[in-house]
């Protein structure tokens, strides 16, 4: 049997080595016609949802906090002695202002959700240092304004079984967030203002005391507490872990709606996706909307 020979290898043919016409040898491979449009569509969503999340803070959230305002205010004008966490329990009067807003029992960020919040703990009108919180720049931002008031405007606080005291501001100031006795609940009948000052970020507090003015009515037997003379007064955030927990849950549903979004829009078009995805997408950005404070200042 005969072995093969191996048959005798030519120069190189220049056919090979000739470039292509038209290619470069040195040019990286042109990118896949979906790549550009996938990019495309990522940063669009992306715009979309900061554009949706600004336009829901500037009109959601105000329009929200004031239904929940006249719901209060419809509750307030029914006489009683007290009132439980959540429910209307003061009317808040700043007149060189024009505020007249009513003040919740609580101060946690679900109640300030509708206006200022009476913090627990904190004296009722008459018996001490009546402390009430607000919003500066979320929701309907009642206490947007405090920075304008000086000393000798008038406050007014009035409450459900017809009491009226009057108050004058002594003190418009900036405190840090860990400066926290202007919270103490004893002492003489004055009333305290906190509201946030700086940025979303920041731990400072614009507070406002105003002193009892004039004769003070009397306060009935059934509405007389005992105040507190603790020097544990708290922090200026009093908020439950369940916020952070909604703001996260919310966090996760709308990323995925926006995938949904993406996978439904290639399957069955954007009328669909659109249908089906956006809702889901709401309702994850208005978790996250109405649980900011789980991470901002419960005043912001």
């Amino acid at each position: 049997m005969s072995v093969l020979e191996p048959p005798e290898l030519e120069g190189p043919d220049p056919d090979l080595d000739r470039p292509i016409d038209g290619l470069v040898e040195d040019d990286p491979a042109p990118a896949p016609p979906g790549a550009s449009r996938g990019g495309r569509a990522v940063v669009l969503t992306v715009l979309a949802a900061v554009l949706a999340v600004v336009l829901l803070i500037v009109f959601l959230l105000p329009e929200s906090a004031q239904v929940r305002q006249q719901h209060l205010r419809d509750e307030y004008r029914e006489p009683a002695s007290g009132a439980a966490v959540g429910e209307a329990a003061l009317l808040l009067q700043i007149p060189v202002l024009g505020l007249d807003q009513v003040v919740v029992r609580g101060a946690e960020p679900v109640q300030l959700r509708g206006g200022p919040g009476w913090r627990e703990g904190s004296a009722p009108p008459g018996q001490g240092n009546t402390v009430i919180l607000g919003h500066s720049t979320l929701w309907s931002y009642p206490f947007g304004k405090l920075d304008a008031l000086v000393g000798g405007n008038r406050i007014f606080i009035r409450t459900r079984d017809d009491r009226v005291y009057l108050y004058k501001v002594t003190e418009v100031a900036v405190v840090p967030g860990d400066e926290t006795e202007v919270l103490q609940a004893d002492g003489p009948t004055r009333l305290t203002l906190v509201t946030s000052a700086g940025g979303p970020f920041s731990s400072d507090r614009l507070v406002v005391t105003a002193a009892a003015a004039g004769p003070q009515p009397e306060v009935p037997e059934d509405a007389r507490v005992a105040v507190s003379d603790t020097e544990d007064v708290g922090s200026f955030d009093e908020r439950p872990p369940s916020g952070a927990l909604l703001l996260l849950a919310g966090a996760v549903v709308a990323a995925a709606g926006v995938f949904a979004l993406r996978d439904l829009r290639r399957r069955y078009g954007v009328g669909v996706a659109v249908v089906i995805g956006g809702p889901v997408v709401a309702i994850g950005v208005v978790l996250v909307l109405f649980n900011l404070n789980s991470f901002l200042p419960v005043t912001y």
